[in-house]
């Protein structure tokens, strides 16, 4: 029911940032001698993952600065955390942890999903969950217009929803080319870093 990242033979060095306790790769069945990595900042996830499994090194830590040396990995995957950081930044920390070659996969929230999550909350009366939703609305306006995020006046976190373009645009100035985007059930856009844009 989930979409999955495709993990190719060259995919020997694995990052999933917001991995939680891991699910994405522990479901991926890693081939043997796979290195992977899972980063997080909810550290009651990342214990358990350590229970669940041996095969993932978790980390603490945010996407907009990994803790990671230069042209660490040759995929970085992540399901939906992206539109919760402050898209630039984590955009450039990706483009510097992956090597040449590498590919990046992402599940990201598209204008439909923000558009319906916020026409939901205001059917039911939830007036607080519609205003945060109408942030998260202007939030993507801005990062499309300007490639610039603001933080939520009520918490001072960041969200957004992403389009073809500001996202393209992004990766484009972080490294990557060959940018994809299916927008479907899932918005899912994958890169590769070191080649020319499609």
């Amino acid at each position: 029911r989930h979409v999955m990242p495709v993990i190719l033979p060259r995919h020997r060095r694995i990052l999933d940032i917001g991995c939680g306790a891991g699910q994405t790769l522990v479901a991926s069945n890693l081939a043997s001698g796979v290195q992977a990595a899972g980063l997080d900042v909810d550290e009651e996830a990342l214990l358990l993952g350590r229970e669940l499994t041996q095969r993932v090194g978790f980390v603490a830590g945010q996407a907009e600065h990994l803790p990671f040396p230069n042209d660490s990995f040759d995929l970085v995957l992540s399901r939906v955390t992206l539109p919760l950081t402050y898209v630039p930044a984590a955009v450039a920390e990706i483009g510097r942890v992956t090597a040449p070659g590498g590919d990046l996969w992402l599940v990201l929230h598209s204008l439909d999903k923000t558009v319906h999550d916020l026409l939901a909350s205001l059917r039911r009366g939830h007036w607080k969950r519609a205003a945060y939703r109408s942030y998260v609305l202007a939030n993507g306006a801005l990062f499309h217009a300007a490639g610039r995020l603001v933080p939520s006046p009520l918490d001072g976190h960041y969200e957004s929803f992403q389009t073809n373009a500001a996202i393209s645009r992004a990766l484009r100035g972080a490294g990557f080319g060959n940018v994809t985007a299916i927008n479907g059930r899932h918005y899912v856009v994958t890169a590769s870093k070191g080649y020319r844009m499609r």
